[in-house]
């Protein structure tokens, strides 16, 4: 029996290393920025990078949009991307000064909720959509255009 436990944690092991080191896709957000009163950007990136982008622009001047968009990421590689993008001490700031464990920790977090939503695909009204954005603590505002109200 003990030797059955050690034989799949071993292969938990390496499929979860492989995994790690191979690249995976996962659902982008749209963040909308406001740098100052006439700057705003759109920018798409994986949810987790908008902690980063809160912590440099202010919670108030990050609003964020659940999108339909897929990007590649390397889980191994995520850590330095971010230190690239943004510098080493922003990134620890947020995610702590663990050479990146933590956020392999949510990286792999990801990874795992995509395994389960896999095996069934799922088709979700907008509606679902702004349900599930507001349990995952993603801030949702719907923009208007027009007049002037008077």
């Amino acid at each position: 029996m003990n030797n059955t436990n050690n034989t799949n944690n071993n292969i938990n092991s390496i499929n979860n290393n492989a995994l790690i080191q191979s690249d995976f896709q996962i659902k982008e957000v749209e963040a909308v920025v406001r740098r100052d009163a006439f700057t705003t950007i759109h920018v798409y990136v994986p949810p987790y990078e908008t902690n980063i982008l809160r912590n440099l622009f202010g919670r108030e001047n990050v609003t964020v949009f659940e999108k339909v968009n897929k990007t590649t990421i390397t889980p191994e590689h995520e850590y330095d991307r971010l230190c690239a993008k943004y510098g080493h001490e922003v990134v620890a700031k947020v995610f702590g000064e663990d050479d990146g464990d933590r956020l392999m920790e949510i990286v792999q977090g990801l990874m795992a909720d995509k395994a389960q939503l896999q095996p069934e695909s799922i088709d979700m009204t907008p509606e679902i959509k702004v349900e599930a954005g507001a349990e995952a603590g993603i801030k949702i505002k719907a923009e208007s255009k027009g007049g002037k109200k008077r």
